[in-house]
């Protein structure tokens, strides 16, 4: 047996109309309350817009690369360049 959605329509509107009105506006304010809870809730996270965090990550990819990029120069270089470097950044001695 299936049930036609004009009669499913016919019955939620007769418990609706069963239902105090009070019930009614108790749902209302429950729903104003509970978005405004969760507002402000939100309010005091750290959030970021999605646009702020795609800027930021297409930022972080960049830098990424370019620090990939400057590595393989470095490795490049071989170890001498490396002990170098090392040696031109030594204090020198006191006299």
């Amino acid at each position: 047996m299936s049930i036609l959605p004009d009669s499913l329509d016919t019955v939620a509107r007769k418990i609706r109309e069963a239902l105090p009105d009070d019930l009614e506006d108790l749902g209302q304010d429950l729903k104003k309350n509970l978005r405004a809870r969760l507002d402000g809730a939100l309010s005091h996270l750290d959030l970021v817009t999605r646009e702020e965090f795609e800027v930021e990550r297409e930022l972080v990819s960049r830098l990424s690369q370019r620090i990939e990029s400057l590595a393989a120069k470095i490795d490049a270089l071989g170890p001498s360049a490396d002990a170098t470097d090392k040696r031109s950044h030594r204090k020198a001695p006191k006299e």
